[in-house]
């Protein structure tokens, strides 16, 4: 990535940096001494995973200089279409993102932003009597939260991806 501009590599420091804390979270929840805290650095590493995917989206607009403050695919490609342009590296996340490590990784960040459904009907409530309500909801069943071995593999994978599309990328 020589030669590139000072905006450009702050936007690929920044998508490096959430990949580094992700990197951080695994290294946390492998050193967790309790399931409430393995949780934690699990949904924690998801969370970057997911903001170095916006973070990467915004690298792309930049390299394809469009002026979108929050990019998506679908506002990159419908800018991109407005001047008939294609973008080898957005077509590239739309595949990972329908069936791939990316649509399993958006999968986790969805369950971590809604809680599933717990496996037993009641669930003590604050007031109750239930006790420690953060304790309870984090001792349910976190069957849905892949483990930080998973996790791990993805962060590599992108970083994998990102530095193939990277050098795929030219400065104009």
């Amino acid at each position: 990535m020589a030669g590139k501009t000072r905006v450009a590599q702050y936007q690929a420091d920044r998508t490096n940096q959430k990949l580094y804390f992700c990197r951080l979270a695994c290294r946390a929840a492998e050193e967790a001494s309790n399931k409430q805290l393995y949780q934690g650095q699990c949904e924690t590493a998801i969370f970057h995973l997911q903001g170095a995917l916006l973070a990467f989206l915004q690298e792309l607009s930049h390299y394809y200089g469009l002026a979108i403050a929050e990019p998506t695919i679908a506002s990159i490609k419908a800018a991109l279409a407005q001047s008939t342009q294609v973008s080898p590296e957005i077509q590239r996340l739309e595949q990972l993102l329908d069936s791939g490590f990316l649509a399993e990784v958006m999968r986790a960040y969805s369950r971590c932003q809604y809680a599933p459904k717990p496996d037993t009907p009641e669930v003590a409530t604050a007031g109750q009597g239930g006790g420690d309500l953060i304790v309870n909801v984090v001792t349910l069943s976190n069957q849905w939260l892949p483990d930080d071995a998973t996790i791990r593999e993805w962060r590599q994978q992108f970083l994998a991806l990102i530095e193939q599309l990277r050098a795929g990328m030219a400065e104009y």
